[in-house]
């Protein structure tokens, strides 16, 4: 994504912010985080991994890991400000958990075992590799796995900030990168999950 499109984004979630937490992150409830989160541990155990949340908002996934799964090491990463100083205001004191301001595509990050984006792909950019080049620099920097969900294209009217994929499509990409990438749908209308291993 480019500064303007970033600048789209921060804005979008930044007049969102007066509408309440929920509505801040882009999802419709709460029961709609909840149901992609549920999904996200179809990827398997993840007790005693380190854990990077990218495009972590308010860090609610953290807790959500902690009720799952013992002794996680939690990294949460988003470039929007307000964001990352309400999730280590809600989440800081938190054992093993860290909160960072910086762009993912960019930042120095410490090895990890698994990389989870939770809604943080869907935005619009002018470069028609930006999804792609972010799944493979999340593959990259996995030791262990990759689990992330997109906005499925057949259900979601896209709209000037927000896109949807074609699940299929995803998922053959995914399978240049891990043969046995697995596509999880169902669970929201319109929304898919994709697990990918080491």
């Amino acid at each position: 994504m480019d500064l303007l499109e970033k600048a789209a984004v921060q804005s979008f979630h930044r007049h969102r912010l007066q509408d309440g937490h929920i509505k801040a992150l882009g999802y419709r409830d709460e029961s709609s985080q909840t149901r992609r989160f549920e999904a996200i541990l179809g990827w398997g155990d993840m007790t005693n991994f380190s854990v990077l949340d990218l495009g972590c908002g308010f860090g609610d996934l953290r807790p959500f890991l902690l009720s799952h799964f013992e002794g996680t090491v939690y990294l949460g990463i988003d470039f929007l400000k307000e964001f990352v100083e309400e999730a280590n205001s809600k989440y800081g004191d938190l054992p093993q958990t860290q909160f960072f301001q910086a762009d993912f595509m960019t930042a120095g990050l410490p090895e990890i075992d698994c990389v989870i984006a939770s809604g943080s792909l869907n935005y619009r950019s002018e470069n028609s590799l930006h999804p792609w080049q972010s799944i493979s620099r999340m593959w990259e920097i996995a030791q262990r796995g990759v689990v992330f969900n997109l906005l499925d294209q057949r259900h979601f009217g896209a709209t000037p900030l927000l896109r949807g994929y074609d699940p299929q499509e995803v998922l053959d990409y995914c399978r240049q990168l891990d043969p046995n990438s697995q596509l999880y749908d169902g669970y929201l209308p319109d929304d898919f999950t994709i697990y990918m291993h080491k």
